[in-house]
């Protein structure tokens, strides 16, 4: 999904199919959650990481959905309330898993190289036509890596709210705690964040490249490489200071398309992979 934002229907207009909805009309329905469906399940995607669980999760929230609109009462936008749903669905399946390991992906890189069948697996999937290597969505997909080691309302938090583009009193009403107590969750999963990724990826300082990205790039064929991104930069005029370098990391995830991209085929195997080794 690429969060560019789909467009909200007029309020009034949204009133009227809320009610037409609850009074049992199905192409009112249809017509409130058919534009949300894509950017939920992205943004479920992006949180549970495994692509089958982001699809049965998507169907659990679309069920909760029907079955909870005689009670929406219109309070918030029928967007925050269906992603208020979408992100209690996806905290209830996250606390029953473990929390993955901050060394996940470069363990699993090393099993990789360790195993000829898996990475004959990887290469046929980057060779795939339909699979082109884009460094911004792995990016995109490492970002989802790292989220997937902090507490389950940190990772709903950071999503909301810097990927999502939630303001600080949505995304606190959205996960059903007070904006004090969010705006400490974000910080805290933003530090945890930073600190993570010193030393996991090269393109957080100055003068690296990531050696997972662009060695991923190099091993696809070349008809099927996207452009290559040498380092994440601040905007000009800003101080290169880890928060810095971490807004800047998050406008890369935040205009990815993780889900529906080109290198979607590559990141469903990586994905399948670490919550297999990381979930057991």
């Amino acid at each position: 999904m690429s969060t560019t934002p789909t467009a909200e229907l007029p309020l009034e207009q949204e009133s009227q199919l809320v009610a037409q909805a609850r009074a049992g009309d199905e192409a009112a329905f249809l017509r409130l959650v058919d534009p949300w469906r894509r950017p939920l399940f992205g943004y479920i995607y992006r949180m549970v990481t495994r692509a089958q669980d982001a699809e049965d999760l998507l169907q659990d929230v679309l069920v909760r959905v029907l079955e909870s609109l005689p009670q929406f009462r219109g309070e918030s936008r029928f967007k925050s309330w269906v992603f208020g749903i979408a992100t209690h669905v996806c905290l209830d399946h996250l606390r029953r898993k473990k929390r993955w390991r901050v060394e996940a992906q470069l363990e699993g890189e090393q099993r990789a190289h360790a195993d000829e069948a898996l990475l004959e697996q990887v290469r046929s999937t980057l060779a795939q036509p339909n699979c082109v290597f884009e460094i911004r969505e792995h990016i995109a997909a490492c970002f989802s890596c790292v989220a997937r080691t902090l507490d389950p309302e940190e990772q709903a938090a950071l999503m909301l709210r810097e990927v999502l583009g939630f303001t600080a009193q949505e995304a606190a009403k959205i996960i059903g705690i007070s904006e004090p107590v969010f705006r400490h969750r974000l910080s805290a999963a933003r530090a945890t964040m930073i600190r993570s990724y010193e030393g996991l990826c090269q393109l957080i300082n100055k003068d690296g490249a990531c050696w997972q990205c662009r060695g991923l790039r190099e091993f696809a064929p070349e008809a099927n490489r996207g452009a290559e991104l040498v380092q994440i930069e601040v905007k000009p005029g800003v101080a290169l200071t880890p928060d810095a370098l971490f807004d800047a990391r998050v406008d890369i995830v935040r205009s990815a398309d993780l889900a529906g991209g080109r290198t979607r085929p590559l990141h469903d195997l990586f994905f399948e992979g670490l919550t297999l080794h990381e979930e057991k």
